[in-house]
């Protein structure tokens, strides 16, 4: 099931954890400050990895006279629904497919720091609200975000806008 030398997550916890030694019905594992852990087989989970493509956002027509009014057609969205990715081909759990979308929304927000983007779209859906409330703790704390609801139905918010203080915000 797990081998020495396999990198690992832990049920409840954030981190990459390496197995060092495997006892009975416990791992031996070296977090990534390298503290020795021992933990219970049944709270390690093996980490897969997707490749996702790269995100693609909507550019801005350039050949548009510049108002200060700020058009929703300009707004780079992304789509967090995970079957707009390619990785839904493979069989994934609940947990594999919120590392993708948190590490899309990461990349998505990063590649938009950089062109110095000030305001973009995210679409979470409404759910359970999990992604929208893990999305917002990643922002909060941070300088140069603030993160609004952009639509409501009658199921709810399933869309936020994002803006950014690209002078202060730091990558995430």
């Amino acid at each position: 099931m797990f081998s020495i030398g396999e990198v690992i997550s832990i049920l409840h916890e954030t981190g990459r954890y390496t197995i060092e030694s495997i006892e009975n019905d416990l791992l031996h594992v070296i977090d990534e400050h390298g503290f020795l852990l021992k933990i219970p087989l049944d709270k390690a989970v093996k980490i897969h990895f997707f490749n996702t493509g790269d995100v693609q956002a909507k550019e801005v027509d350039r050949a548009k006279p510049k108002t200060n009014k700020i058009n929703a057609e300009d707004i780079p969205r992304l789509d967090l629904h995970f079957e707009s990715f390619d990785a839904n081909k493979y069989e994934a759990s609940a947990h594999e497919k919120f590392t993708i979308q948190m590490n899309t929304f990461k990349r998505f927000v990063n590649d938009h720091l950089k062109k110095k983007t000030t305001r973009i779209l995210i679409i979470h859906g409404v759910g359970e609200g999990r992604l929208k409330s893990e999305i917002l703790s990643c922002l909060r704390g941070r300088r140069g975000y603030d993160m609004n609801d952009a639509n409501y139905s009658q199921r709810g918010v399933g869309a936020s806008y994002i803006d950014i203080k690209v002078s202060i915000a730091e990558p995430l």
